[in-house]
């Protein structure tokens, strides 16, 4: 697992280089297709550790950028009123994908304790199975992206020059057609002039976005316009994992044997743990456009520090009998909480906050900070208990609730190009983004 984490890092990176940034979201998901059918491969075909672990990062890379450019790209071909409900429906799929995933793995029989222990007819073959399967949603959505839907978003069109193949989608987009050249009755719609004012929107982002020389991420945490946002956004992405939620969830049975588990019901209780998680992560995209994302970040952080205070009780003044059913109850209560609050609207939010001059690479150096966070918790769980564990993930946890209340601001509803944390009416006190003929301009008016 270590090996896919640091991959993801390394795919988070390249989503930030220019060329990856240029070629839009849709590109960056079929690119991260190829990855994971080329990783689920050398896993599947692999002689010894050396190709498994070659496999794994791959499919690791290919995680990085789905990541990021997944939920990007929903959230830039969704209807602003509905962006919130489609991009967590990402997350939706995602608790769907680890439930499939334990369901694959029910016929294998658990790791050998021993060198000298033998693997059965089935597990002799069955891995190799599990590990190949990736392939065929991978491949199956890289053809349907290349040959079925090749769509990019509005954006992305606007900023290739294809403003009349953009206005028409954003259209598409809203259920309607649009209106035809002198069709003054249609122009007068409310909902007509609200399409409009957004392609104008766009198109005014993307000549400020050409006309700004590219900003490196160092440029912009000393920028105090963009420092903000970013410096939140850095917070943000590295709280998802150091509140433990891949540890707990990669040492699960280690954690629920601990617990009083009988070996029997461990995975029972893991596939129940994903089976709410399911449910809690579509509720979550049934709520996020009504609750915002603020209140859900609030509220799940909040929970999963009660779940962890739950766990760290039930150890220290329970009897082992009752010690086990309150750390599944807890448990899942954490990963639900998780699923509907940080699994959510994370990486939603994070697409909403940042101007499209810098989107690319701040949502690379987020998913950097992230990954390799998951990866510092991932390896450093294994050396804890299941006291110390919850006891440090309850503390993150909580402290991410306060750090939430105190600098996440609503965005539910606004332009992705005019947050509330980066809006446009104040990018005159950037010095990165104001372009260089504007200030000229600016200066000639003050003399």
């Amino acid at each position: 697992n270590a090996s896919v984490y640091l991959g993801s890092a390394v795919g988070a990176l390249l989503v930030g280089q220019p060329r990856m940034s240029a070629a839009g979201s849709r590109a960056q998901i079929m690119l991260s297709d190829l990855l994971f059918v080329l990783g689920a491969l050398l896993c599947a075909s692999a002689q010894d550790i050396r190709a498994l672990l070659l496999g794994r990062l791959a499919s690791g890379v290919g995680l990085g950028i789905s990541a990021i450019a997944a939920p990007l790209f929903i959230a830039e071909v969704s209807p602003r009123e509905r962006r919130g409900a489609n991009a967590t429906k990402h997350g939706v799929f995602i608790a769907v994908g680890i439930l499939a995933s334990i369901c694959f793995g029910l016929p294998q029989s658990p790791p050998p304790n021993s060198p000298g222990e033998h693997l059965s007819e089935l597990d002799c073959w069955f891995w190799r199975l599990l590990l190949g399967i990736p392939l065929v949603p991978a491949l199956f959505q890289a053809l349907l992206f290349k040959y079925v839907i090749p769509i990019d978003p509005p954006s992305f069109l606007v900023q290739q020059g294809c403003v009349t193949e953009a206005r028409s989608l954003l259209y598409r987009t809203y259920g309607r057609d649009p209106p035809a050249e002198g069709d003054l009755a249609a122009g007068r719609s409310s909902r007509v002039i609200r399409l409009e004012l957004q392609i104008n929107e766009l198109v005014e982002a993307s000549a400020s976005a050409k006309a700004t020389p590219r900003i490196r991420i160092f440029q912009a945490v000393c920028d105090p316009f963009l420092r903000c946002a970013l410096l939140l956004g850095f917070g943000l992405a590295a709280f998802q994992q150091l509140c433990g939620i891949n540890a707990l969830m990669s040492y699960s049975n280690s954690l629920f044997r601990e617990a009083g588990i009988l070996p029997s019901q461990l995975t029972l209780a893991s596939t129940a743990m994903a089976a709410t998680n399911v449910v809690a992560s579509m509720w979550s995209s049934k709520v996020v456009d009504h609750w915002g994302r603020r209140r859900l970040l609030l509220t799940g952080s909040f929970l999963q520090a009660v779940a962890m205070a739950a766990i760290t009780f039930a150890a220290d003044a329970l009897p082992r009998s009752l010690t086990g059913l309150l750390t599944v109850a807890s448990f899942t209560v954490f990963v639900v909480s998780f699923s509907a609050g940080l699994g959510a609207v994370t990486w939603l939010y994070l697409s909403e906050i940042y101007p499209m001059e810098i989107r690319g690479a701040a949502l690379s150096a987020c998913g950097v900070i992230n990954w390799l966070s998951c990866f510092v918790v991932v390896f450093g769980a294994r050396f804890l208990s299941l006291h110390s564990s919850c006891k440090l993930f309850g503390i993150i946890s909580f402290v991410g609730f306060v750090g939430v209340y105190l600098w996440v601001i609503e965005t539910k509803g606004c332009s992705m190009d005019d947050s509330p944390l980066t809006p446009r009416s104040a990018r005159s006190s950037s010095s990165l983004l104001t372009p260089t003929e504007v200030k000229e301009r600016a200066e000639l008016t003050a003399s």
